[in-house]
């Protein structure tokens, strides 16, 4: 009984927080993306990442010093979800009708918006919400299956990652051997592969141990 009590009260206390996100209510700083602006709370993120601390401490961003941060070349809806992330521990799938400024009001596609959260977190160090997003993208690899989706994924996330970065990657590669036959068969397969050299050669070394 007391273990399920504190339980209820630790998911009271982090519902309580999540009420906060996005809330202009005490928010001392404000992110900007494209037009898109979120209304948040230094000590939450500073919690999560060191980057809104070196942005916002004397010395940081020159945007800081009226408690504005820009963020660019980065997906509004991934950043939005990174916010999200630091207020709730977790992140929806759903779009963000609120946002108005992203490709005619459109979220990322089916797997890309995995790959941009992961992106935008490895930009800010935190570590838990890329393991976050590679879970996320192989739960939809495994039950949402789209090879349209999947190639473009392919090519986002090699463009985006680094070598070390083998969890995402090995994730790939393992869907792109599951499903080769149809991989091959896709029209345009090998003029967009043609200057992956990375991944092909990651495909064929993995290849190479069930021969």
């Amino acid at each position: 009984m007391a273990t399920t009590a504190m339980r209820d009260w630790k998911l009271g206390f982090l519902a309580k927080q999540s009420e906060l996100f996005n809330n202009p209510s005490h928010s001392d700083l404000t992110i900007k993306v494209g037009t898109t602006t979120f209304k948040v709370h230094k000590a939450i993120l500073c919690v999560r990442t060191s980057f809104f601390t070196d942005a916002t401490k004397e010395g940081g961003f020159q945007e800081s010093k009226d408690n504005i941060v820009t963020i660019e070349d980065y997906s509004t809806h991934a950043i939005w979800r990174l916010l999200m992330y630091c207020y709730t521990g977790d992140y929806q799938e759903t779009r963000n009708l609120d946002i108005k400024d992203q490709d005619k009001n459109l979220d990322d596609d089916l797997y890309l918006k995995h790959i941009r959260v992961h992106a935008v977190a490895d930009m800010l160090g935190v570590g838990c919400l890329k393991t976050l997003a590679t879970e996320k993208l192989r739960q939809n690899l495994r039950y949402k299956w789209d090879m349209k989706c999947f190639i473009g994924c392919i090519i986002e996330t090699y463009a985006t990652t680094n070598e070390s970065d083998r969890t995402i990657r090995g994730m790939l590669i393992e869907f792109a051997h599951m499903n080769l036959r149809e991989l091959a068969d896709t029209e345009g397969f090998v003029e967009d592969f043609k200057h992956l050299g990375e991944f092909t050669a990651e495909l064929v070394f993995h290849l190479s141990r069930y021969a």
